[in-house]
């Protein structure tokens, strides 16, 4: 990976509806020479997926919510991560260290929802204990994990 295709994911990352012509004006290559890159980073897996990025307020889900949980030692876990998985209100699950085991990230329209969900949690298999936080403000957002840059800026001065 180069530093013109980190360039290019810069700009798909802010705004991932940006014409391959758009692109090759920025990053100074042909549309074709855009697109084989671009083909070349999903192939390999740098590019995962194309998405939309939705504002979770104006979709009538207000709360945001992050849930951490203890799994009881040599529980299955297979019914919360199904759970996780089915649920489209919980946005992100992690395996985490420390106190907890799983952190979940939920979005919901209310607090009843959002209660409505805990309890779900807690009712799977091996579920010991929860913690909750409500997020009261986003003040930063990132959906994409994006690439050091400044290595390359400077051998490019150099």
């Amino acid at each position: 990976m180069d530093i013109t295709d980190k360039r290019i994911l810069k700009i798909l990352s802010t705004n991932a509806s940006a014409s391959t012509t758009e692109i090759g004006n920025a990053v100074n290559l042909s549309v074709p020479a855009v697109n084989k890159r671009i083909l070349r980073m999903q192939k390999n897996g740098i590019i995962r997926f194309h998405t939309v990025v939705t504002d979770p307020k104006k979709l009538g889900k207000t709360i945001t919510a992050f849930v951490f949980i203890v799994m009881r030692y040599g529980e299955s876990i297979k019914a919360l991560l199904e759970y996780a998985e089915n649920e489209p209100d919980i946005l992100e699950c992690y395996s985490v260290t420390g106190e907890y085991d799983y952190m979940l990230k939920i979005c919901a329209k209310d607090i009843e929802s959002l209660e409505e969900k805990i309890l779900n949690i807690k009712s799977k298999k091996g579920v010991m204990k929860s913690h909750t936080m409500i997020s009261l403000m986003d003040h930063k957002f990132l959906p994409t994990v994006l690439p050091d840059m400044e290595d390359d800026l400077t051998e490019m001065k150099g």
